[in-house]
């Protein structure tokens, strides 16, 4: 892959970032605040608003570290507002997805950049040398990823889910290509 095809991707992962993190926002907007809290949810021990405030301190910490070079994934907000306050997490998930489309039009996914992040418990966090695309390619699919459990939580609480919510770019992609496939008969 050249150098230029690179760069261009960059903004394209941007985008589809801005795009999970919007659909994050209007199942925020359709689910209840009670919805947004309980705990245990079938299987899963943790509430929605858990899930949802992990995503959006990756999204604020790439932003945050597309400025100053430092993407610390560790520096989290666990228990605060955004993960009890629905109203809170979907103010602050519509403001990231302005910033992150920002990104899009001005960040270099080829810049350099440090990004911090704990493998190991019983060690101090990892610090590893990447770029703002590989970045933003790694928060969009631990958002998907995040988007998926979420989603089995609120088909445990009946909330309605938009189609492709919680699938990855490729697996749309495969379903799309499978639809227009011809049936062996």
């Amino acid at each position: 892959m050249s150098d230029t095809q690179f760069a261009t991707d960059g903004p394209g992962a941007a985008a589809a970032l801005a795009a999970t993190v919007a659909q994050l926002a209007d199942i925020l907007a359709d689910m209840s605040d009670e919805q947004y809290l309980r705990k245990p949810v079938g299987v899963f021990q943790s509430s929605v608003g858990g899930h949802v405030r992990h995503c959006l301190d990756h999204v604020s910490a790439l932003l945050s570290g597309v400025s100053t070079g430092v993407i610390d994934y560790e520096r989290r907000e666990r228990g605060g507002k955004i993960e009890t306050d629905r109203a809170a997490a979907l103010s602050l998930a519509r403001s990231l997805v302005e910033n992150v489309e920002q990104i899009a039009e001005h960040a270099d996914p080829r810049r350099s950049v440090v990004a911090i992040t704990m493998f190991d418990p019983s060690r101090e966090p990892m610090r590893a040398q990447s770029s703002v695309g590989r970045e933003l390619t790694f928060v969009l699919s631990h958002t998907v990823h995040h988007n998926a459990i979420i989603a089995g939580m609120l088909v445990t609480l009946g909330v309605p889910l938009p189609t492709g919510f919680g699938y990855a770019p490729a697996t749309i992609a495969h379903l799309r290509k499978a639809e227009c496939a011809p049936s062996r008969s």
